[in-house]
Parts: C-alpha cells; structure tokens; sequence
C-alpha cells in the first residue's frame, strides 16, 4: 500500500477505514461551527448535486463560505466529460493541498461527484493531503463523512456502485429563491462512445411520480415559481405505478406537475433525439406552464460519425425531429450540443455538421473539442484529428452560431416578451434580469422588486449578446 495511507486498512468494500487516532481537526473554539467551501464544476446535475451536499451540511448545522481560505472543509464536486474539466481538478487540488501542508494542517480536502466515482484510489494516491474521496452514489452521506473525518482526521475513500435510494430534496440550499432543479431520474443507458457518464452515473433510475409531485408541491410552498426537471435524458423517464401498473412517461409527469398551483413555469434538460415522444412535444405545446424550449443534442451532423458516436439516429432523422418540433409548436427554442474533431472526422464530416447548424439555425449551440475518455469505446480509436484543427473547426462553428443569434435577437427588437424575474443584477440593483419562456436572456430597469414575478419587457436593444428592454407598463 502507498505508505502516504499507510496507517489505514482496505475494507472488501473499497473503504479506506481510519484507526482510532488523536482529535487532530478539532477546532479551538468548539461553539463555532465548522465552515465549508463548495466549488462545483460541470453540468446542471452536478450543481444539484452540490445543492445536495450543501442541504445535508446545513441541517448539521456547518456554516458556509465563499471563500475558500476560510474553510474548515474544502469539497469539489467534479465533471468526467471532458479532460480540460479533470485538469482544472487536479490544479486546485494541488493548490489546496499546498496550502494544507503550509498553512493550516487541519483543513479537510474532499473530492466528490463524477471524477471521484471514476478515478478513486488513484486520486488519493496522486494528491498527497487529500481525506476524502466521495463517489456519485456516496453523495447522500457525505455529512457522515465530514462529521467524522473532522473528528479524528484521516483518509477514506467512498465508491459505491449502485444507488439505494435518491438522495434527499433540497430546500435549504438553492441557488435563488425562485427557480429550482428537480432530479427526475438518474443514470444513463445509452453507452454514446465518447462519454462517461453511464460509468460515472450507472443506469437509468427514475423516481416516482408521486415523489417528485410532493417535492414540487413543497418548493411551491416555500415560493419557488420554476421547476426544471434534471436527468441526463429526461425524456426517457419511465416508471410504473406499483398499485394501477399505469405506465407514467415523461409527457404525463409534465401534465401532472402543471397542474400545481404556484408553478409559474416548468422546464426540462436534457433530451436525446431517439426519446423524444410525440407525446412529449404535444404536452409541451398543449401545457401552459411548460416552456417552449427544448435542448437536445445533436453532436455531429455526419451520418458515418454519429454512427461512429452510437447515437442511434441519422443527420435526416435529427432534421425530421426539428422539422416535427416546430411545426407543433410555435416559437420554439431548440438549443444543442455539438463536439468537433471526433477520431476519424474529415473535413466533409465537418462541413455536414457545419451545414446542417446552418440550416436549422439553433437558438444556441455549446459547442466542444473531442477529447478521449479513458473506458470508453472511442478511448479505442486512435485520436487522428489534430489539436488545431480541431480549434480550427471550433472557432467555425462559435462564428456561425453567434451570427445566427445576432440574426434571431435583431428579429425581437421592437417586440414585446414576457420573462421570470430572477434576480437584480449586482452592479446596479435597479437593473433585472430573467429569462423569456424560450429560455433567452432580458435585463431592464425597474424601480420596484420584481424579484419572482412574471412580467412583459418590450426588447429595445442588444447589448454584449443579452436582450435588453423595458417593462410594456412603462412604453
């Protein structure tokens, strides 16, 4: 064993169990609380995963900071998808550590979430003053965790392979006050080739109807007014009622949380073309408080590539799929994922992908470099296209995306929209921000709170790519 643990024993579980040893992380003042610093990095599901972590934390009764040298516990919530998000790990890890060892020695440093499932003891061994290594399955115990490594200190690691249970809503630990995710199901069973999220995550799991009904009825009480609903492919969500053995779907879950009263609007991410349901498109269309704005991934635009990427459908069945959308419903958003310089791409792959964006004409693109994936299937290609064409390819499609949605806001000047209120923003708290029902970005200024409320803005100008009005009241 690695002597930098070699005061600890290896359970048959995979846990790294501590010896009893001196109260090394007690603090001096034993009426503060403990402080903890959370830095997430990754999807919406890690940010819930964060919210998760910090509600459990909260209800021990630890204090929070921004600021990490303030911390008594340092936890990183990580991402798995792409190298870049490991290696931006990996340097804070080492920078905390550093400071551990220089500054303060009873600082406790944990990494959870993705990284942590995958990568595990060989974590532990690289980073030499790391405790905690918090798998995606653990999360719901990572109170325990802290509790006891401040207790008496040491290192453990925590890799479970399946879940038990979801882990528990979050009330007491949102971002704002009026929006809040809603894990829907966990897990993924489609095996794409490049992604590590079936390995990271497991299989498919959904909770049931009932569950999450009672969760938004609760966030509705305490004023949340939107709901989205997170799961890496919500649209295959998929439960049986174990009294009626009514199948529920994704288009019916939609149908009975629209009609909880103090919902103002529900939204969904993300979706896999191969799932979405007439159903669904039709519940979107049909349902007031459902958005119309739907992510779903395309990822290339090349038949022999998506085949390549396991994604289950041909560039022609992706247009069919838009084409459907949006002669269902009126003024929808359709926002995607596209990767460039996947192993073997030329340059008419490229092109296909390139003129396919240019013909559907997404109202956003997020759009990524390859990188291979170590236990996934294109970890076995050979990684052929080159860094800087792969940048090349890039920058191309960014170009193309921000003239095309230079082109779509230009079209709302003049025109009147009605946005969720989120939040004022800091710098001038008589300027508000919030989001059309199509998912795009409005300030204005108001002289009132319209924290929460639904309001209409007429759209005057664009400014740095955000729309930007005023309230229809004042026109």
């Amino acid at each position: 064993m690695n002597n930098k643990i070699s005061q600890h024993r290896i359970l048959n579980s995979g846990k790294i169990s501590r010896r009893k040893t001196p109260r090394l992380f007690a603090r001096q003042d034993s009426m503060c609380q403990p402080k903890v610093f959370i830095q997430t990095f990754g999807c919406q599901m890690n940010k819930y995963d964060s919210e998760v972590m910090k509600s459990l934390l909260l209800k021990e009764g630890y204090e929070f900071t921004d600021n990490w040298q303030e911390a008594d516990v340092i936890l990183v919530n990580t991402c798995s998808v792409r190298q870049h998000a490991e290696e931006r790990v990996y340097a804070y890890l080492w920078k905390w550590s550093k400071y551990k060892q220089e500054t303060k020695p009873n600082l406790i440093i944990g990494i959870c979430g993705c990284m942590a499932q995958k990568e595990g003891m060989n974590i532990l061994n690289k980073i030499p003053h790391l405790n905690l290594v918090c798998g995606t399955y653990s999360i719901p115990r990572i109170h325990e965790f802290v509790k006891d490594l401040l207790k008496t200190g040491g290192r453990r690691i925590e890799i479970s392979e399946d879940y038990t249970d979801f882990p528990p809503p979050v009330h007491e630990a949102r971002e704002t006050k009026i929006s809040a995710w809603v894990a829907i199901m966990r897990g993924c069973n489609n095996y794409c080739a490049y992604c590590v999220v079936p390995y990271v995550r497991g299989r498919e799991i959904s909770r049931s109807v009932e569950e999450i009904e009672n969760e938004v009825k609760e966030l509705a009480r305490k004023g949340i007014k939107e709901v989205t609903f997170l799961g890496q492919n919500v649209n295959s969500y998929n439960i049986k009622n174990k009294i009626s053995k009514i199948k529920n779907d994704f288009a019916l879950l939609l149908k009975r949380i629209n009609d909880i009263n103090g919902i103002e609007r529900i939204r969904f991410t993300t979706s896999h073309p191969k799932d979405m349901s007439q159903a669904t498109i039709e519940a979107i269309r049909d349902l007031p408080k459902v958005c119309e704005h739907i992510h779903i991934a395309l990822q290339s635009g090349s038949d022999k590539i998506l085949k390549l990427m396991n994604r289950k459908y041909t560039r022609e069945q992706y247009k069919e799929l838009v084409e459907k959308i949006r002669k269902t419903i009126p003024k929808v958003s359709i926002t995607t994922d596209i990767m460039v310089g996947f192993p073997t791409e030329t340059e008419d792959d490229f092109m296909d992908t390139y003129n396919l964006v240019k013909e559907i004409e997404f109202d956003a693109s997020y759009i990524f470099k390859y990188s291979p994936r170590p236990g996934t299937k294109a970890a076995e290609f050979k990684d052929d296209v080159p860094e800087e064409i792969k940048q090349e390819r890039l920058n191309k499609l960014l170009s193309l995306q921000k003239r095309i949605v230079q082109k779509q806001n230009e079209e709302l000047i003049g025109k009147e929209v009605e946005i969720l209120v989120g939040c004022h923003i800091l710098k001038d708290k008589s300027k508000y921000f919030g989001k059309t029902r199509n998912f795009k970005p409005v300030s204005f200024q108001s002289d009132k709170d319209l924290t929460g409320k639904l309001v209409r803005v007429k759209i005057t100008e664009i400014r740095g790519g955000l729309l930007e009005g005023v309230l229809a009241s004042q026109n």
